[in-house]
């Protein structure tokens, strides 16, 4: 694991913090974070792949897994540097080896506990959700969830957050839905996934995310004006670190949209 310091950081005490599966989710999921903490600090992020055998445009077709993941680092790190995290640490890890840790256990986990411990009592934890429809992401949840149910209460995140990437959540009923309100993010937002070339050859994923973001806004209310410009969804997820099955949370979420969902429906 590297553990890198970006030049731009404040060197405040760190509230806010994200673990993705890949460079660049933590800039699309996380966003709520890096907003609050852009101008005073106390954001840092855990990145748990390497990124080497992601897909690649033509541009990129010559270049070899390692050298890919050489550069996806250099790319995540141009990223922390505009949105002056305090810390960024990469696992480096396959896909395959964080799906087997998200089953078994192994030294991401216990890495991760350690870095959980160096800032007890975040005020706000982003991760993937369970409801994601990405492999990776899933077993990154679940790697940072074993995490944290390493921790003593007093050590463990004040809340935690599964945030949109491979899913929308705007499906979720309104009581589990978390809108987080980042209005006046686009510049910050856009900075950031600029940082991402290699991957933007292939999606857009800076068009898809912000688009996202501002349909969050607009569809947010059906009968009122729109109040924020950009929204990210969450769902509130703390409960994971005080002994709820993630099966049960899930089918939880399930049955209340099925409820929001026949409440419309006389039969």
């Amino acid at each position: 694991m590297e553990k890198f310091v970006p030049k731009s950081a404040r060197g405040a005490e760190v509230k806010y913090f994200a673990v993705s599966a890949h460079k660049d989710d933590v800039e699309m999921l996380a966003l709520d974070g890096i907003f609050k903490c852009r101008d005073t600090g106390g954001f840092a992020a855990a990145i748990l792949t390497d990124g080497g055998q992601c897909p690649r445009s033509a541009e990129y077709a010559a270049v070899s897994d390692e050298d890919m993941a050489l550069l996806r680092a250099a790319e995540q790190k141009r990223a922390a540097e505009a949105g002056r995290y305090e810390e960024l640490y990469l696992f480096e890890k396959s896909s395959a080896e964080v799906k087997r840790q998200a089953k078994e256990g192994g030294d991401a986990v216990l890495g991760l506990a350690e870095i959980f411990r160096a800032h007890p009592r975040l005020e706000a934890l982003y991760l993937h959700n369970p409801f994601d429809r990405h492999p990776t992401h899933v077993a990154a949840f679940e790697t940072a969830i074993k995490a944290v149910n390493l921790l003593k209460d007093d050590e463990k995140p004040r809340k935690i957050y599964g945030c949109e990437v491979w899913r929308d959540l705007d499906w979720l009923a309104d009581c589990d839905k978390v809108a987080m309100d980042v209005s006046g993010s686009d510049a910050l937002a856009a900075e950031l996934m600029d940082c991402f070339v290699s991957q933007n050859a292939v999606k857009r994923y800076d068009v898809a995310s912000a688009a996202r973001r501002k349909a969050n806004a607009t569809f947010y209310q059906s009968h009122e004006g729109d109040e924020a410009t950009a929204i990210v969804y969450g769902v509130d997820m703390t409960c994971l670190a005080y002994g709820v099955p993630v099966g049960k949370f899930v089918k939880e979420k399930i049955e209340n949209f099925r409820r929001d969902l026949h409440g419309n429906f006389a039969d």
